[in-house]
């Protein structure tokens, strides 16, 4: 004959229950053993012995000389500067230079100087072109802007890195700014009167 099964009660859980998990027996032992060297260890702290005691006896107070000065701040510049001071001798005055009589061609050409551009890139946009200018500031180089008008009417921004005095110069500065990401350099010769 089958047995009756017994209906579970409202709102029990039909899962089982999970056995409850135990710690492990050498867990314990370990830390009991750790426990009890601690408590040595402490022991071996008792306050009667020498090596722990503190000095009772307190340090004499050296003997302070008395101040001499006020203990407000000393300053000493008044007396330094005019011990420091350095009288340069005056120099006679260069003799003035002989007045040589210009020739009439050289007065008639006037001197060139040839100066050397790179152009570093040339915007539609204002502030596109202030930003380039900014980040060539920061490598330390000289920057200006020149605006252009094309022949359309449109006007561009052009952002040039210079003027050098010699091509050698200009080439240290190329390789500066193709170091940091300007690899599209195009270079510019000018010449100019003074």
């Amino acid at each position: 004959m089958a047995k009756a099964r017994k209906t579970p009660r409202r709102g029990a859980s039909r899962a089982r229950s999970k056995p409850s998990r135990r710690v492990p027996t050498w867990l314990i032992a370990v830390c009991g053993v750790v426990l009890g060297l601690f408590i040595a260890f402490l022991f071996q702290l008792e306050p009667g012995r020498e090596t722990v005691k503190r000095n009772t006896v307190p340090p004499q107070p050296a003997v302070a000389p008395a101040p001499s000065k006020p203990a407000g701040p000393s300053y000493d510049f008044y007396t330094l500067l005019p011990e420091s001071e350095v009288v340069v001798p005056k120099a006679p005055p260069p003799p003035p230079a002989p007045v040589a009589e210009a020739k009439p061609e050289t007065a008639a050409k006037p001197a060139t100087s040839t100066q050397y551009y790179l152009q570093a890139g040339s915007f539609r946009q204002r502030s596109e072109a202030d930003r380039v200018r900014a980040q060539i500031l920061l490598m330390g180089l000289d920057v200006r802007l020149e605006d252009a008008k094309l022949a359309n009417g449109e006007t561009w921004h052009r952002v040039q890195v210079g003027p050098f005095a010699d091509q050698n110069k200009r080439a240290q500065a190329e390789q500066t700014l193709a170091g940091n990401g300007f690899s599209n350099l195009l270079r510019q010769q000018r010449t100019g009167t003074r």
